[in-house]
This record gives structure tokens, C-alpha cells and sequence, in this order.
């Protein structure tokens, strides 16, 4: 269990889990369960929201607290089986609470929660409680979510290690890593210890666990999902996106997630100009709208070759994941992407543009910690001393990429003119070539494998794991930033579409023009139920039944 509160938070866990018992042996089998399963079982009275969470509470003791200790949960509800008791009480007196009623989620920990703390997986953090839930945290609650806890991450959003849990595993092999930074968020939903949860985006940090973990992530259009009370790391570029183990999963968890904050400009901005097509009550988009077995029929994918030739293994996969496409209906179009995107914006993206971008992170991270009480460090530069200090000789050091980070932004400012450039200039630019090469190819949406190389191995301050079976890709470009990197966000979707020699998942990408997330997300449940690849990890098995 997380290092997050000490020996009350060990002794909090032990009470939980011997509530545990409260899960009798359900007609229900809540295993890989989704929201419908679920809400079928509640109407059908053979499921409560007490004996779903208990399930989950089992299924965290032996995996997350014990047995290979994942560390993809950083902090639990403090009360989760009270909380579920209390929904199962409003489900009574009048019904479900609303789409999400007693579905647990987790959050990954960098998103603000007015009751437990927010660390940004930072040990300097691991005791700051905001003053009040993010925005979108609002809305789960409103949609009757129950949330389950916070989510491992990696520091500051980057890998998938921090000084608080350490390395998150893969659930399916325990000697590589997750992807970062939502590591716990993907690793949790896929070891079946929460049914959803919610990461946050800024250059791949959904979608790239998601897809060395076997299950769906979603980068919305940029501003979809306001950034209301989540930690800034980049505001140019920061989405927070749904994990889930299905394509309609996500989907229900995005229409709960995207609506217009007035806190967040951007957001607002984004729904004056959402399509109206497909608006649902609210004057909000239904994002379940296309997910239909046929949505795939007379659809123009672009192809992106250039991303294919890194392992013999995942071009197998991705080769085969085309034809079932065209099999579906689909046209398949060969594309290359113009030699100035290829350079600026996927190959040297994370030297140059998210580089410049860091000029900003500063002033937004600041402006983040001022919302907290005492005892929360209010500068960059004190973040830097305590590291140095303290952190740095600690079981758990820092990482120097997090170091860097803080470094950098002592020297760097917004309103250098390299930074102006690439906003006035650069991104726009960014957006001009995508949506050009979607013109004229005239392409719904793009697909390729989402990464050149199954998942790394673990590699950072305190381990490193020797993996005779992992084999580095060979270089090519990685397909992970096209999405983000731009005037406006472009989305992108991760489904899963099978498994190498060693056991290890990889994903397929759609990748959309914005405001296109319902099309998109119906392309990926056309491939998705043709396919049926998502599986559970053969190394967490389910737990026996406990005694009635």
C-alpha cells in the first residue's frame, strides 16, 4: 500500500478489508464488469453497491496491498464502504442515482479531491487535501460515481514512477512498466481493481499506458474536459481523458466528464463550437451516440506507414487489426505525413516544441498551490530545495527528468520569445498540416499501432529489472505526440488489438479532427466488437468466493 499517511493509513486499510466479508457469494460475477452488467445486476437485485465494492476492496488487498504489490493506487476513500451504503440507501428510496450510479473510479492523483489528499505524485504533496473537488469530479459525483481513490502516478505526470508508491507494474508483466504518467489509472482498470478511471493527457499519458496495459484510452479534443482543479503541466496541451475496459465505457464516462467549466476558458470556448450534431439533453454532445457495429461502413482511415517497422510482432498485429477494418467496411488509404510534420511535430516534438512549451509551467504550477492551505510549499524554487534536501537521500529519491523540469522553469518564462513563437506561429502551423493531410486524403479519421515497442522495462532510481525476453524497437517514429501538439488538441482513441509472444498488449489508435470524438469512438467500437481482444492478465487471477 502507498506510503500516503503511514501506519493510519495501513491500519484504515486493515478495517476495510475485513468489511470485506460484507461480499457474499454473489449471483453476479463482478469480474471485467461493465457499467451495464452493473446496472442490469442492481435492477435485477442480485448485486448491491456495498457487495461491488467489497469485491473491489478484495481484489486491491490481494494485488495492490499484497501479491505484487502493483502500487497503482496511491489513496483509498477514506470510507468506501459507507459511501457505498449510502448510495445503496438513495438507490432505494428512489432509484439510480444517475449513468454512473455505485460505479467505482479512480482518479488519478494530480486531479483535485476536496476529502482526500492531491499529491501530483510528489512525497512533498503526499498530505495536501485541496479545498474543493475539480470540476470533473463534481460531475462523477452528480452522475452517482463512487469515487474509489486516488490513482499511482508518475511524478509531475512524467513515467511511471514517484517518491511516494515507487514504480507502478504491468499488470501483465510485473518486470516492465506501465507508460506514464497515468500508470496507476491504466494499471488499475486493467487489473480489474476499480470498473473505470480518469487520467490526464498531455503528450500520451492516457493513451500510452492504456495501450501497454490492454485497455481503451481517450484523448478528447482539447477543452473537452475542463481543467478546473487538476494540476497544471502544461496548459497548452493538458486533457484529462477516460480509461475504461470498454469503448461504451469510455464513452459514458466522457459524457459524464465533458461539459463547459466557466473556470476554464477553453472549455467554454470549445463547446461555442462543438458540432450540434449528436447533442444530447443539456445541449452536451452523446458521446455513445455511434457505437454501432456498423459504424465503420463507408469510412475513409488513413493509414500512417510511417509508424509501422519497429517490431515484426506489432506490425503483425497491426497489419491484421486493417484487414478486419476493411472487413468492417472501411477503405484504407496509404498515407505519409508531410516531411515538416513528421520532423517538427512527431520526431523532434518532445525536444523542441513540449521543451518551449515548459516555459509556462511555472506560473500555472504556482498559481495551482495557492489554492492550498498551510504547510504546501507556494514556489518551484522551494520544491527544488526540499528535493535536494531531503528527497534526494530518501528510499524513494526523485527523478532528475522531475528536477529538470523545475530547473528549467526557474530560468524560463512565457513571455520569452521563443515561447510567443510557438504559439503565435508553431502550433498553428501544427494544426494547419494535420488538417490539411485530412483534406487531402479525405480521411475520417487516422490509424496505426499507438506505440513502435511493446512496454519498457522498469528502469529508474531504485530499480532496474533485467528482461531477457524485451527487445528494444527499432528506431522509428513514435506516433505518441501527433495528437497533442498543436493549436487545438486533436483526439485520439487506444482500443486494444492483441498480444505479442510474451503475453504483452499493445493497442490500435484512431486518431480524429477535433469535435470529432463520436465518430471516432464509433470506429473504435466497430473494431472492438469484431475483435474482442481485451482480456484479463492470466497473473491476477480471480480470487475465490468468500465464504456466504
Amino acid at each position: 500500500m502507498p506510503v500516503l499517511g503511514g501506519i493510519l493509513a495501513l491500519c484504515v486499510l486493515a478495517g476495510l478489508v475485513n468489511h470485506a466479508s460484507h461480499e457474499t457469494a454473489l449471483p453476479f460475477d463482478p469480474h471485467e464488469a461493465t457499467i451495464e452488467g452493473i446496472h442490469r445486476a442492481f435492477e435485477s437485485g442480485s448485486l448491491t453497491c456495498v457487495e461491488l465494492v467489497s469485491f473491489y476492496l478484495r481484489r486491491i488487498a490481494a494485488y495492490e496491498d499484497a501479491g505484487p504489490r502493483l502500487n497503482a493506487i496511491t489513496t483509498l476513500h477514506p470510507a468506501p464502504l459507507e459511501a457505498a451504503a449510502a448510495l445503496d440507501a438513495k438507490a432505494r428510496r428512489g432509484g439510480p442515482t444517475g449513468p454512473l450510479h455505485c460505479i467505482p473510479v479512480l482518479l488519478k492523483d494530480n486531479i483535485d479531491t476536496r476529502d482526500m489528499a492531491t499529491s501530483n505524485g510528489s512525497v512533498i504533496l503526499k498530505d495536501a487535501v485541496p479545498p474543493e473537488d475539480a470540476f470533473i469530479v463534481k460531475r462523477l459525483k452528480a452522475a452517482g460515481a463512487l469515487i474509489l481513490g486516488k490513482a499511482s502516478m508518475g511524478e509531475f505526470a512524467g513515467g511511471s514512477y514517484n517518491t511516494i508508491d515507487g514504480q507502478t507494474l504491468n499488470p501483465f508483466r510485473f518486470s516492465r512498466a506501465t507508460g506514464g504518467s497515468s500508470s496507476g489509472s491504466a494499471a488499475a482498470v486493467s487489473a480489474d481493481l476499480a470498473v473505470l478511471a480518469v487520467g490526464t493527457d498531455t503528450s500520451t499519458s492516457v493513451r500510452g499506458p492504456a495501450a501497454f496495459t490492454g485497455v481503451v484510452g481517450l484523448r478528447p479534443t482539447t477543452g473537452l474536459i475542463s481543467r478546473g482543479g487538476i494540476a497544471p503541466k502544461n496548459l497548452l496541451f493538458d486533457t484529462a481523458g477516460p480509461i475504461a475496459r470498454t469503448v461504451r465505457d469510455a464513452a459514458i464516462l466522457l459524457n459524464a466528464l465533458a461539459a463547459p467549466d466557466p473556470a476554464d476558458p477553453l472549455s467554454v470556448d470549445v463547446f461555442s463550437r462543438y458540432p450540434a450534431a449528436g447533442k444530447a439533453g443539456g445541449g452536451y454532445a452523446d458521446f455513445t451516440g455511434d457505437l454501432r457495429s456498423d459504424a465503420m461502413r463507408g469510412a475513409r482511415l488513413g493509414v500512417v506507414e510511417d509508424f509501422f517497422g519497429g517490431d515484426p510482432e506489432i506490425d503483425a498485429l497491426g497489419r491484421a487489426a486493417l484487414e478486419k477494418m476493411e472487413a468492417l467496411g472501411a477503405t484504407l488509404v496509404r498515407v505519409r505525413l508531410d516531411a515538416e510534420l513528421l520532423d517538427v511535430y512527431v520526431q523532434n516534438a518532445t525536444r523542441n516544441i513540449r521543451r518551449i512549451a515548459d516555459y509556462r509551467f511555472r506560473p500555472d504550477w504556482e498559481a495551482y498551490l495557492a489554492r492550498f492551505g498551510d504547510g504546501v510549499p507556494r514556489t518551484t524554487a522551494e520544491f527544488v530545495k526540499i528535493y535536494e534536501s531531503q528527497v534526494a537521500a530518501s528510499p524513494l529519491p526523485v527523478e532528475a527528468s522531475v528536477l529538470d523540469l523545475l530547473k528549467r522553469s526557474l530560468a524560463t518564462s512565457p513571455a520569452d520569445a521563443r515561447y510567443r513563437e510557438l504559439v503565435e506561429k508553431t502550433l498553428p502551423r501544427g494544426t494547419a498540416l494535420k488538417l490539411a493531410m485530412f483534406d487531402r486524403y479525405k480521411l475520417d479519421a487516422l490509424v496505426f499501432p499507438y506505440q513502435p515497442a511493446f512496454a519498457p522495462r522498469i528502469e529508474n532510481p531504485v530499480r532496474h529489472v533485467e528482461d531477457p525476453t524485451y527487445v528494444p524497437a527499432r528506431e522509428r517514429p513514435n506516433p505518441a505526440t501527433l495528437a497533442g501538439y498543436s493549436s487545438v488538441g486533436f483526439p485520439g482513441v487506444v482500443v486494444p488489438m492483441g498480444y505479442g509472444t510474451h503475453g504483452l498488449p499493445m493497442g490500435i489508435s484512431f486518431m480524429a479532427r477535433p469535435y470529432a470524438e463520436r465518430r471516432m469512438l464509433g470506429f473504435a467500437y466497430a473494431y472492438e466488437q469484431a475483435t474482442r481482444h481485451r482480456r484479463p492478465s492470466p497473473l491476477l487471477p480471480p480470487l475465490p468466493r468468500p465464504p456466504a
